[in-house]
């Protein structure tokens, strides 16, 4: 697509806008029933497709639903219908593989009579490669950031380590023990860049971040003065930086054949003296802090602590720690259903209660006991019934923002639309050389796109004027609908001839791009402009780009 594509769209395929104003007016998909498969469900077949039966013995699922109904009842709100398989399918594709399913998968779940389809869909997607991809980027982000970062932060390596323990199926806290205490090269042992990348400062952000991300508590206000709402004093803060404190970092160089010397990487070890941390007080005087846990704990005296990160892992990653458990079960609730039981996902305490207390602890002991399993906490969620709701709102539900009476609508992050862009066009393949470095090249201009005014990276695509006319007019979009060799409209136009090809060409596009047949208005609006126009190629690609530019594509939903 030309950067002109826009002047010339009138002129060419008023079809094109005509599906696009109708997807823009919808949001999602679109009232007309979809040609098939059936458009409803009921309760009984979706509990059936979960894995469970609506008079089944009480299971350890059956208590997230009596718990989120309850809550409806108490506030007299009506949940939405159950959600359509088209709207499931896509859904969990991206909420587990980041990406939407490609035609032959959503062919395959769709036409699918299969009982119990849905859970042995998580369970299949589960196994595939891109969930710990998707989990492992998500990660790193959280941990490090999207930018670019400074040469001793080797972020590649870090979301390779990551990977490699999601596709291992560590517990959760072990990964955790392991991200707070690594040691040695930055390129050995990915994790270490964790540690480096919030060092700055006398390690004031790796205090902050390590109680944020892993314990879902923000105390970083507590740095100059005690918390103004909880029981945080300033020393809380002061106490868990000590146990930072001794941490060298060293840059290791290596020689070039022309015999200069190059950074290679860098390594990380504790210095075993007695540490502490100093620090301004409110009344101008100075205090002192030794290592000391939130709980008030302190390492016992006479202990010998060689690596005190050692110290504060075991308090952080123990086992029987409630805030861990709560913390991840809080953030993957928050993934799957747009928002957590406690929101924002990382500040727990007094002053931001949680919307399901006894659920979300619940959760955490079944978390816990599960041996922090986060493949069966996320088939927990995703056989909820609140996770099997359509995002259409009613009447009845329309101002409920906390109940999870129907499914948040969710924008991509900027990785998600990506890779689904990628999934539907087949794009990098028509765009030829290296394809690695042209994924680069387009996530760089994503992440920049979506940059907000202070200049802080976006975490998802929210539909600004740059991000919108980036998606239609960015480089990634005219290789999209290009139609070159390779490319998903090449072997669309290839395979199905104009004459006897035309209604299979417009179900196809509909579900590359939104993984559901068209419905019939939409349908015979496109075939119309198809087999009016001598031209198929270019409506082919007006119809495909009013598609992928539309509501319904760029939201999760």
């Amino acid at each position: 697509m030309k950067a002109g594509r826009l002047w010339r769209l009138p002129c060419r395929s008023m079809a094109a806008f005509a599906i696009l104003a109708g997807l823009g007016a919808g949001m999602l998909v679109a009232a007309d029933a979809p040609t098939k498969p059936e458009a409803t469900e009921t309760k009984e077949k979706v509990a059936e497709d979960a894995g469970k039966t609506p008079k089944s013995t009480p299971t350890k699922l059956d208590y997230i639903d009596e718990m989120i109904r309850e809550a409806w009842e108490q506030a007299n709100v009506k949940p939405s219908k159950m959600c359509t398989d088209e709207e499931f399918l896509r859904r969990v594709y991206l909420d587990i593989l980041g990406r939407i399913p490609n035609i032959e998968e959503a062919n395959g779940f769709l036409k699918s009579k299969e009982s119990g389809k849905r859970a042995k869909l998580v369970n299949y997607l589960l196994e595939q490669p891109d969930y710990a991809k998707n989990f492992a980027t998500q990660w790193s982000i959280l941990l490090v950031g999207r930018g670019r970062q400074e040469r001793q932060v080797d972020k590649g390596e870090l979301t390779a380590w990551v990977r490699r323990q999601i596709t291992a199926e560590r517990p959760w806290h072990e990964i955790v023990y392991d991200l707070i205490t690594a040691n040695g090269s930055n390129k050995e042992n990915g994790a270490v860049n964790y540690t480096l990348a919030h060092l700055e400062f006398g390690a004031v952000p790796l205090t902050s971040i390590t109680t944020r991300v892993f314990l879902g508590q923000q105390i970083q206000c507590t740095q100059c003065h005690d918390h103004p709402s909880n029981d945080w004093k300033q020393a809380d803060f002061w106490g868990i930086n000590a146990f930072f404190k001794g941490i060298h970092r060293e840059d290791v160089m290596k020689e070039t054949k022309t015999g200069a010397e190059v950074y290679d990487h860098t390594d990380l070890s504790d210095n075993p003296v007695d540490s502490y941390a100093s620090y301004d007080k409110r009344n101008g005087l100075v205090g002192i802090a030794f290592p000391r846990f939130l709980d008030g704990r302190k390492i016992p005296q006479g202990t010998e602590v060689t690596n005190r990160r050692e110290a504060l892992a075991k308090f952080v990653a123990d086992p029987k720690n409630m805030d861990l458990a709560r913390a991840f079960v809080n953030r993957m609730w928050g993934h799957f259903m747009g928002r957590g039981f406690v929101q924002p996902v990382d500040d727990f305490g007094p002053h931001n209660p949680a919307s399901h207390p006894e659920l979300l602890d619940k959760l955490a002991e079944e978390f816990q006991a599960s041996n922090y399993d986060m493949k069966a906490l996320i088939r927990w969620i995703t056989a909820s019934e609140a996770y099997n709701l359509t995002s259409m709102m009613t009447k009845a539900n329309e101002k409920d923002e906390t109940l999870f009476s129907h499914m948040s609508l969710k924008p991509m992050t900027p990785e998600q639309l990506f890779d689904s862009l990628i999934t539907a066009t087949a794009a990098h393949k028509a765009s030829g050389g290296d394809t690695s470095k042209r994924r680069d090249e387009w996530l760089k201009q994503f992440v920049f796109t979506f940059a907000n005014d202070e200049g802080e990276e976006g975490s998802s695509f929210q539909g600004t004027i740059p991000q919108a006319l980036m998606m239609m007019n960015g480089d990634l979009m005219e290789q999209a609908v290009s139609g070159k060799p390779g490319s998903f409209l090449n072997d669309l136009a290839a395979h199905a001839s104009r004459k006897s090809g035309v209604s299979t060409m417009v179900n196809e596009m509909f579900l590359a791009a939104l993984s559901r047949y068209p419905t019939t208005a939409e349908k015979n609006k496109a075939s119309s402009a198809l087999q009016s126009s001598p031209d198929t190629a270019y409506i082919l690609e007006d119809l495909f780009w009013a598609l992928l530019n539309s509501n319904e594509f760029v939201l999760n939903h």
